[in-house]
This record gives C-alpha cells, sequence and structure tokens, in this order.
C-alpha cells in the first residue's frame, strides 16, 4: 500500500488528544464513515490512542457499505481528502436505504 505520510498528517486527527467525528456523522451518505475514516487516518501515522480502527462499529459501516476494509483503508494511505473519500463511498458502496 502506498502512503502519502505528508497529507495524511494535513488530514488526521491526533485520537490521543481528540475523539474522532461521532457515529451519526455521515460521509458518503452511511453514518459511522465520518469516524471510520478519522481512526483510519490517525491508525496509519500511529496517533489513534485509544481508538482502534477497524472495531466492530467499523465493521458494521463496510458490511452495510459493502466495502471491503482493505480497499477502503489504502484510499484513505493516499492522502485522500474527506471529498475524495466521501465520492469513492458513493463510487463502491451499496446505496445505503437512508440518504
Amino acid at each position: 500500500m502506498n502512503m502519502n505520510r505528508e497529507e495524511l498528517q494535513k488530514l488526521a486527527k491526533d485520537l490521543r488528544q481528540q475523539e474522532p467525528r461521532p457515529a451519526y456523522e455521515k460521509l458518503g451518505g452511511f453514518e459511522m464513515a465520518a469516524r471510520t475514516l478519522d481512526k483510519c487516518r490517525a491508525t496509519l501515522l500511529g496517533i489513534e490512542g485509544e481508538f482502534r480502527f477497524g472495531c466492530p462499529m467499523d465493521a458494521e459501516f463496510f458490511h452495510e457499505a459493502g466495502i471491503k476494509q482493505d480497499e477502503f483503508e489504502a484510499m484513505v494511505a493516499s492522502g485522500a481528502s474527506d471529498k475524495e473519500v466521501e465520492e469513492w463511498i458513493q463510487e463502491h458502496a451499496h446505496s445505503p436505504t437512508n440518504r
């Protein structure tokens, strides 16, 4: 996986000092997606603190969206912005029921 550390550092929240976005905040029409994105970025940089990317909440998002965790992680590792990740989710996911 190619990781754009410089872009990730600009976008990532340091979860050792702040919380990821709330589970209800939608990204690409899916609840939990924005929170999962925050945790993924932080985990790639080793600043996830007590939060875990790939936890059952994240797994629920991946299942609902019909996308694979490793594919999501590779997209995020590229240094993609929230907008780019949102567009990627919309292109690769099953449509959520309440968009």
